[in-house]
């Protein structure tokens, strides 16, 4: 970036983000760095800390990006299937399938922790948020609409799937001869969901 350029911080931002997320894409969170996405857009450090105020802030904005991407495909699944719990089950794969596809993205997903004393900005808890509301969504009339169920069976399905994917995409999976990825996650959504029917 010539000196004496006039610099379009909208324009700046949006190119901050791409070549941010395509690092972490290709080599993972933790090979971006500010002075590495500087080098890439060939611009002051300075400059970058202009329009982020660390690289925590860009981080966090490529977590609320993948948020709602994650939203829409899980929300496109939950569309097409009106019996709760086989909607249930292709949220859950869905979601493996995100997380295999846009595996470094996932990881900082979930990975990702943020300094301490410091809170997530309102935008990213909004989209956690909405996340956990559409999945208790689909799994509350499987527990008589009743919302403190469905919003704990939201957070369990959310931990187990969490696991599985942790583990497939590490490749301990294999060790104990396990299952294919989906297979597992349909088994643990659906027997899960019908044990609570069940009680």
């Amino acid at each position: 970036m010539a000196r004496g350029q006039k610099i379009d911080h909208q324009e700046l931002h949006a190119t901050i983000l791409t070549v941010a997320t395509q690092i972490i894409k290709d080599e993972g969170m933790k090979s971006l760095s500010i002075r590495k996405v500087a080098k890439e857009i060939g611009c002051a450090v300075g400059t970058i800390y202009n329009i982020f105020n660390s690289i925590d802030d860009i981080f966090l904005t490529i977590n609320a990006a993948t948020m709602t991407r994650l939203y829409k495909q899980l929300q496109q699944e939950a569309q097409e299937e009106s019996d709760p719990l086989t909607a249930s089950v292709m949220l859950g794969r869905a979601y493996v399938a995100f997380s295999r596809d846009n595996y470094h993205l996932w990881s900082l997903l979930v990975d990702h922790k943020l300094q301490p004393g410091s809170t997530l900005p309102v935008n990213v808890q909004e989209k956690i948020d909405d996340l956990f509301l559409l999945v208790s969504g689909m799994v509350a009339p499987l527990v008589s609409n009743d919302k403190g169920k469905a919003d704990l069976a939201a957070k369990v399905l959310w931990a187990s799937l969490h696991g599985v994917c942790s583990l497939a995409m590490s490749g301990k999976l294999d060790t104990v001869k396990a299952e294919a990825t989906d297979v597992l996650a349909e088994s643990l959504v659906r027997n899960y969901l019908q044990g609570l029917q069940v009680k």
